[in-house]
């Protein structure tokens, strides 16, 4: 569950522009090869993208008439914010997501005129299906389709499916794993192993 708000300077931008800015930055955030579609489905359907033009907009360095900016405010849970992996991973996704629609793509790699804000929700301030909601349960609500189905892909040499979500995991570098029944299991994020945990009433260690 992620809110994308971007702020853009770009004065004459059209709504269709902001449409397709909208749309390049759900797709980019919401498109993986190792899940599976029922996953990423819920995804997208949990994640909103809403582009703002402010009135003013002050600044320094060049005029933002020539070069416009733009500011990333991206909440999720506060869990998701803490993980220095999921900033690492999400704000290098968003700005060259923002940069491909520009004529130059490399400007905001060379400029600071791209700033992204992750901001971190605490538990059960923020919510769907008119209940609040805790990262685990968005967790579980995101793949409750992918676990129900009871499809299990196919796992390359080396390699394992996270149970909870789907994604392939790499035995070599897995860090979050769980034995369960005699079977080692790895997971993709700390809150697919306690999602998996809680459903088979496993003691937390």
């Amino acid at each position: 569950m992620m809110t994308i708000e971007l702020f853009v300077s770009e004065e004459t931008m059209s709504v269709e522009r902001q449409q397709q800015l909208a749309d390049r930055v759900l797709h980019e955030l919401t498109t993986g090869e190792s899940a599976p579609d029922s996953v990423l489905d819920m995804a997208r359907e949990l994640t909103h993208v809403v582009v703002h033009k402010p009135q003013v907009w002050a600044t320094g360095g060049p005029n933002i008439t020539a070069e416009p900016r733009y500011l990333v405010r991206i909440t999720v849970p506060g869990s998701w914010s803490n993980n220095r992996e999921f900033g690492d991973h999400i704000i290098p996704m968003v700005t060259r997501a923002i940069a491909d629609t520009e004529a130059d793509p490399d400007r905001l790699l060379r400029r600071p005129h791209c700033i992204v804000q992750i901001v971190g929700i605490r538990e059960h301030a923020i919510g769907a299906l008119g209940r609040s909601m805790t990262a685990t349960d968005i967790t579980r609500l995101m793949t409750q389709d992918f676990r129900d189905s009871g499809v299990r892909p196919e796992a390359p040499k080396g390699y394992t499916i996270d149970p909870v979500c789907g994604m392939t995991v790499e035995w070599a570098t897995a860090q979050i794993t769980l034995t369960h029944d005699g079977t080692d299991y790895a997971f993709c994020a700390p809150v697919c192993r306690k999602v998996f945990a809680e459903e088979h009433a496993i003691a937390a260690r």
